[in-house]
């Protein structure tokens, strides 16, 4: 919380947020924003036809921008994914479903990019647009600082702080007239025709619902995330919060707020206050314990001077199944235990087997009341991920080889949480953090515009290309923060080598830096690992 109380004050002294907007409109948590798009509708359909904007979109209806259930970055929930490949030749050149043609000889090669996330972003981010033009698909139409997402529940951050839209990272989608971002998404990929099936985002405001198009590729990146793993456990989906997008904090700052408010009224029973000033944090990776650190911080800073009639009462409890922080230095662990032991959080080793409306029941059969449950287990392939009929790494990713390409698939890519090693590569699949899908997104683009200058961007036109170096991951070393100016880092390549490992005050002060480096970069500041 600390470090989000710096990058607050250099907020404040920049007199902005992060990044450069010109109006709140230009990002919308609930994911929608007003952008060009040709597929206005089906009778007027061209690759440069006229634009029509989506600014009365506010709610989607397959994909609950407000619910509690499990959304990904950007969110592929079609379980129809298989089926519309599958569609006969005749039904997709229905004049009913719309598209955005292939190239022709003499136009820039088209390259298709799925999500918003980190790797999608820092991708879009250095392609050349004077080789290539772009297609951004997604739900969202921004990308998240995930690091920063816990100190917005809690008011230490504002939600627009922690977000960038997708037009100031990459202009060519709001300005170049054959480059788009298209608020929908992916359903299928037909990899002999190049062509992707997108379902658009919304709620009755196109000529058909749901209203679907196609489009078609020279070059297709996927970087379609990730979703939180739940391990098929009964009512996770239906009452556990998320921490993974911005409207995940924003629910869990409305909800932490009314149970605060809630339990001041007369006539609420002392067990009933304790159950919703109960918060509950499922999972001991650097997620839940950023988070339950700033719960601390807000308790002790905040709730104590503002709601004195229940301070006695609100309380902060992590369940982990094995140690917290499992991935960083020993000594590291001990540390981030004894320090939110001191703060108050309770930590407790169990394994959840249920979750109720008003309760959790762990694998030793006790239960847990709660008011907020919070869950933060890992992520693994999104249901997109699992239907399409591509190779996959171990662990159900995407696989790729050395150079991110997909096997046996002409001109796909992919990338980020939903890409990993395929065996055959000898490689170990990289883990689902930021810099590694920032890393991969540097490397792809790079190697994009070396094809693109030799002529290799159209469809099927860079076999003889020689690729160069594949790529290869160097890990830079990790960051939590405990709370009340704290924190680590552990500088070690990985979880069994040798190196620094920094805790307390001066682990705290490098993240300070890093964070006051992402603002000084101004639009492009997301950019900086």
């Amino acid at each position: 919380m600390a470090l989000a109380r710096i990058a607050r004050n250099g907020l404040r002294r920049s007199g902005g947020t992060i990044g450069s907007y010109t109006s709140d409109k230009d990002i919308l948590c609930e994911g929608v924003s007003a952008y060009k798009c040709p597929l206005a509708s089906p009778q007027n359909v061209t690759a440069g036809g006229n634009m029509s904007f989506l600014s009365s979109i506010r709610k989607v209806d397959h994909v609950s921008f407000r619910s509690r259930g499990i959304s990904v970055t950007p969110q592929y929930q079609f379980a129809q994914a298989q089926r519309i490949v599958e569609e006969s030749d005749s039904e997709n050149e229905n004049p009913r479903y719309p598209s955005l043609e292939a190239t022709k000889p003499g136009e820039k090669p088209r390259v298709v990019v799925l999500g918003t996330g980190w790797a999608a972003c820092r991708f879009l981010k250095g392609l050349d647009t004077r080789i290539y033009d772009v297609v951004c698909i997604s739900p969202r139409n921004h990308m998240v600082f995930t690091p920063l997402l816990a100190s917005t529940c809690v008011g230490t951050l504002e939600f627009r702080s922690v977000a960038e839209p997708v037009s100031q990272i990459q202009s060519a989608l709001s300005k170049d007239p054959n480059s788009y971002f298209y608020l929908a998404s992916c359903t299928g990929i037909n990899k002999d025709k190049h062509e992707v099936y997108c379902e658009t985002v919304s709620d009755g405001g196109l000529p058909h619902e749901p209203y679907k198009f196609k489009v078609a590729y020279d070059k297709l990146v996927i970087a379609a995330g990730a979703e939180p793993l739940t391990f098929g456990i009964m009512g996770v989906k239906e009452h556990a919060f998320f921490l993974r997008e911005v409207y995940h904090a924003q629910e869990i700052r409305r909800k932490l707020l009314l149970n605060l408010m809630l339990c001041e009224n007369p006539g609420v029973s002392e067990e009933e206050k304790e159950r919703l000033l109960h918060c509950v944090v499922i999972g001991g990776g650097p997620t839940g314990v950023e988070f339950s650190g700033e719960l601390s911080d807000f308790i002790i800073r905040d709730v104590r001077q503002r709601y004195t009639h229940v301070k006695n009462y609100i309380r902060v409890t992590l369940i982990e199944a094995n140690e917290i922080l499992s991935s960083f230095d020993v000594g590291l662990r001990q540390y981030a235990t004894k320090h939110l032991t001191k703060c108050g959080v309770r930590l407790v080793r169990g394994v959840v087997r249920e979750v109720h409306q008003e309760k959790i029941v762990l694998s030793d059969g006790s239960d847990v009341p709660y008011g907020l449950l919070v869950w933060s287990t890992g992520v693994g392939p999104s249901e997109f991920v699992k239907a399409l009929n591509l190779p996959k790494s171990p662990g159900g990713r995407i696989g790729v080889d050395e150079w991110l390409r997909v096997p046996s698939v002409e001109d796909i890519f992919a990338l980020g949480d939903c890409a990993g090693f395929l065996e055959q590569t000898g490689r170990p699949v990289l883990p689902a953090l930021a810099q590694v899908a920032e890393r991969e997104g540097k490397y792809l683009v790079e190697l994009f515009n070396k094809i693109g200058k030799q002529n290799g961007g159209k469809a099927f036109s860079a076999k003889d290309i020689p690729l160069g170096d594949p790529f290869v991951y160097k890990h830079l070393g990790s960051m939590a923060s405990v709370g009340r100016y704290k924190a680590l880092v552990d500088l070690r390549q990985s979880k069994d080598a040798k190196g620094v490992s920094l805790a307390g005050f001066i682990s705290w002060f490098i993240g300070a830096l890093l964070i006051l480096r992402v603002l000084s970069a101004g639009g492009t500041g997301f950019m900086w690992l």
